[in-house]
């Protein structure tokens, strides 16, 4: 890559973390938008640099602090993305020489902030004489705070989940979130199963293995599948071998019909059909730009469901449904190796808020389960408050339901996940996400 190229990366990574520090959007979107009409080689180059700063924000603000002498809130904010960046090629990545790293990011503060050169470059040129993470400990007494900054997350999720987990697991959580997440595919039974995707997908140049806990899904070990006729043909759907798992909890039944509620981009109704080609499903979503994007999937996959532009939880419908599925708003504590964003956005307070958002809309499509019929809540968070409690007030206030004993229609490797009536969670692992799956039944 020129160097005129890597400059171009760079200040686009750099504009990126700017605006990351001050805006609530997500930044899948702002990625988006800005690796477009960038060559392959230079996208995967920025969504590294971009998320690779921010799983390892703490780490590398820590870092900077020891090199600087002094707190992050006495340096230029202006000169902080440029900072962050580079520190993070020369501590976690060796793509390009040192030098080059130093000189772009003092270019990029030269920039911004032509009085602050030369302190950009003493605090990389420094850190670059020593370029291993244990050359800058995090000597810290507190072990919580010791342990928030080596692994890059907010104290209070760490000491959240120590409470919650323990310490062994939670230190497992966190090393998973740290992961760059492999990619994982939906193979769907109607088309041949995961056997037959693999061997389409190899002739084609791409390596792939079977993974355990869902009994449909691959992980791409080498080589391009968005790039090939599998792709183009709709023989699978991008998603984590945990979402997968949880959309099938229970597992689906012929001709059942199904609710998919907050459906968009389709995981949930499109990973129904995968196990189970016959289930009926209605998908709705508030938002018509999502229910675009769920639109443009199902043509290339080529399935049958009905699609709603509407707010599900304020559905006419009633008591016709055989499984209602809701994704509930939450803070994606399952989902930070995929999203390091949110670890930095996330506050005490929103998750409360959250799981506030999560029961009202519960509440809202009670009547669409038939008597008899299921309500299947989940979310991508990990949070006791955003699940069990949420629950919990749910049934308080509708006691014609009741939490399904999982035993008796969980087979392992699901079952090996069952940690309560009615209660699957998988917590973050080094080859998928963590999901929460609550299964409620309506009286008959």
């Amino acid at each position: 890559m020129s160097a005129k190229r890597r400059r171009s990366v760079r200040s686009r990574a750099a504009k990126l973390l700017d605006r990351e520090l001050r805006s609530w959007s997500a930044l899948r979107r702002r990625l988006d938008a800005a690796t477009e009409g960038l060559a392959d080689r230079d996208r995967r180059l920025l969504q590294e640099l971009v998320h690779g700063s921010l799983r390892w924000r703490a780490r590398i603000d820590h870092v900077i602090e020891t090199a600087a002498k002094r707190p992050l809130h006495r340096i230029d904010a202006v000169l902080r993305a440029p900072l962050r960046l580079a520190v993070y090629e020369l501590l976690f990545l060796d793509r390009v020489p040192d030098y080059a790293t130093v000189s772009e990011a003092v270019r990029e503060a030269k920039r911004r902030a032509p009085q602050g050169v030369s302190f950009v470059n003493a605090v990389l040129r420094k850190i670059s004489r020593s370029q291993r993470l244990e050359a800058w400990p995090v000597e810290s007494t507190d072990p919580i705070e010791r342990q928030a900054i080596e692994t890059s997350h907010p104290r209070f999720l760490v000491e959240r989940w120590i409470n919650e987990f323990g310490a062994p697991r939670t230190a497992a959580i966190l090393e998973a979130n740290n992961r760059r997440p492999a990619l994982h595919l939906l193979a769907f039974n109607d088309r041949g199963g995961r056997e037959l995707l693999a061997r389409k997908l190899a002739a084609e140049g791409v390596e792939s293995r079977t993974l355990d806990i869902s009994p449909l899904a691959l992980e791409i070990t080498a080589g391009h599948p968005l790039s090939t006729r599998s792709w183009e043909e709709g023989d699978f759907y991008l998603q984590d071998q945990a979402s997968q798992a949880a959309a099938l909890i229970p597992p689906p039944s012929p001709g059942e019909r199904v609710f998919d509620v907050a459906a968009a981009p389709g995981g949930k109704s499109f990973a129904l059909l995968a196990a189970e080609p016959t289930v009926r499903v209605v998908a709705a979503d508030v938002s018509r730009v999502r229910i675009s994007t769920l639109r443009a999937n199902r043509r290339r996959l080529d399935r049958s469901l009905s699609l709603v532009a509407s707010d599900a939880s304020r559905s006419a419908v009633k008591g016709s449904f055989d499984r209602v599925v809701v994704d509930l708003p939450c803070s994606g504590t399952g989902i930070l190796s995929r999203h390091p964003d949110l670890k930095w956005r996330l506050k005490k307070p929103e998750i409360g808020r959250l799981a506030a958002a999560a029961l009202d809309m519960l509440h809202g499509v009670a009547d669409t389960v038939r008597p008899g019929g299921v309500l299947v809540a989940m979310t991508c968070s990990i949070e006791r408050k955003e699940n069990e409690v949420v629950a919990d007030l749910f049934l308080r206030d509708h006691p014609d339901f009741t939490r399904v004993d999982l035993d008796d229609v969980l087979e392992p490797p699901a079952s090996e996940y069952i940690r309560g009536p009615g209660l699957w969670r998988l917590l973050p692992g080094p080859h998928n996400d963590g999901f929460t799956v609550q299964v409620v039944r309506r009286a008959a």
